[in-house]
């Protein structure tokens, strides 16, 4: 599920982590971004600036533009429902030390995933697949280059996206824009079945 917040909805990993079951409009099959899961100093008291830990904290999008409602595909729309009914589960199996704070990306105790979480079990969905490595803001990418291709215009994207400015979305991918057919060849190369079998 999460990988399909990052394909179909462009979703930074933070916003991924942040997002809740009470952010989701099922009736709309919309997603409200309000939050983000970043890291947090932690500096031990007495010892000057030195950090000692990192902890998890919830916080504003990066942007106020990251502030945004997104339409949800209907795959998600599914995933998310069977999201729900295991948190469902693990709420009772846990009982009292469920951590519930209503993530929809959590450990089976409700507890938050680490940062790196997402992009490990990326990487080891890649490479059990025989795929080329990604990660979730690889995903991202992915996202707004095939709206890019789809002829979406830019002002769209950058909204899409969540980004500060079209300023900002025109710089990560004017490159993008003027190499269409570099990336088909890519995608060409780098996703062929390794089997094709009829149908």
């Amino acid at each position: 599920m999460e990988i399909l917040l990052g394909l179909f909805c462009g979703l930074r990993k933070g916003e991924i982590l942040g997002l809740k079951f009470s952010d989701l409009d099922m009736e709309k099959k919309t997603v409200t971004i309000r939050r983000q899961i970043a890291s947090d100093p932690l500096i031990k008291k007495g010892s000057g600036s030195k950090i000692d830990n990192y902890g998890l904290i919830e916080r504003d999008p990066k942007t106020p533009n990251s502030f945004r409602i997104l339409r949800v595909p209907a795959i998600i729309i599914e995933e998310l429902e069977k999201r729900r009914r295991l948190v469902e589960s693990n709420k009772v199996v846990y009982a009292g030390q469920y951590d519930d704070k209503d993530y929809i990306s959590c450990q089976k105790n409700g507890k938050l995933h680490s940062l790196s979480a997402l992009n490990s079990a990326l990487t080891g969905i890649c490479s059990k697949n025989g795929l080329p490595h990604i990660t979730v803001h690889g995903l991202r990418h992915m996202y707004a280059t095939i709206l890019i291709e789809m002829g979406v215009p830019l002002i769209k994207i950058s909204a899409l996206l969540g980004h500060g400015s079209v300023h900002t979305t025109f710089e990560y991918y004017c490159d993008v824009m003027d190499e269409n057919e570099n990336i088909l060849a890519f995608m060409n190369q780098a996703f062929v079945p390794v089997e094709r079998r009829a149908v």
